[in-house]
């Protein structure tokens, strides 16, 4: 039996990545230790390049790396060569500078893109992600799965931004399957769903949110300083 250690959201905040693989007990030695990455692994924190290197050193099979929406950011500001409002709020723009050297986002000039677009961290990352994974009776996404019988030809540009509490206590669910998604933080399904303290602020959970169908997982790292790692066994 394999271990999948599930983290969403990472945001490139390496040092509470790895205290949180450490805590779950993540062997990079184990073949049977399984990494899965639910996506937004770059952006806002200040350790990107750290984190690629990290997960491009595991085999193949030891990975699981699914494309989060913060992933799209990052591939449409390089091809756009230009920063918009969100890529800066978002810390895509910042993401930029760490991959071509530059200090910070205001010192990037046009030949820039190009350099980070071709950094080969950046690129062996990129050509590893997956819209979805299905191991066992649990289905590794992003956001959540896109709408319609097809779901696994749907849009997953689309559902990659989905609050996947939400469309789960909409009734979107697999039956028989439980979905494990990132994206949105777990405070939203812990106070609106359950209705327990606040989604921010003193009395808010970032823990994950476990329900019958659903696993979220993300702790909203830049606020809480969090990672979640949840092991599954299959």
């Amino acid at each position: 039996m394999k271990k999948y250690f599930v983290v969403g959201d990472v945001h490139a905040f390496w040092a509470h990545w790895k205290d949180a693989l450490d805590q779950a007990g993540f062997d990079v030695d184990d073949p049977d230790h399984i990494l899965v990455s639910l996506g937004d692994l770059l952006d806002r924190g200040e350790d990107p390049l750290a984190c690629l290197e990290y997960v491009n050193a595991l085999p193949q099979e030891r990975k699981i790396l699914v494309r989060g929406n913060h992933e799209d950011l990052l591939e449409e500001c390089l091809v756009r060569q230009d920063f918009w409002r969100r890529d800066v709020a978002n810390g895509t723009a910042s993401t930029v500078a760490k991959l071509c050297g530059k200090r910070d986002w205001e010192s990037v000039e046009q030949a820039d893109y190009e350099v980070a677009r071709s950094h080969p961290a950046l690129t062996r990352y990129l050509a590893d992600l997956v819209d979805f994974a299905e191991v066992g009776d649990y289905v590794f996404v992003h956001g959540w799965i896109p709408s319609g019988i097809d779901w696994r030809e749907g849009d997953w540009y689309r559902a990659r931004w989905q609050n996947g509490m939400e469309r789960w206590a909409a009734g979107e669910r697999l039956a028989d399957k439980t979905i494990v998604c990132g994206h949105w933080h777990t405070s939203w399904g812990h106070c609106f769903l359950e209705g327990k303290g606040s989604e921010f602020g003193e009395f808010c959970d970032f823990s994950p949110f476990a329900k019958d169908g659903i696993l979220a997982v993300d702790g909203c790292t830049a606020y809480s300083h969090v990672v979640n790692c949840v092991v599954l066994e299959v």
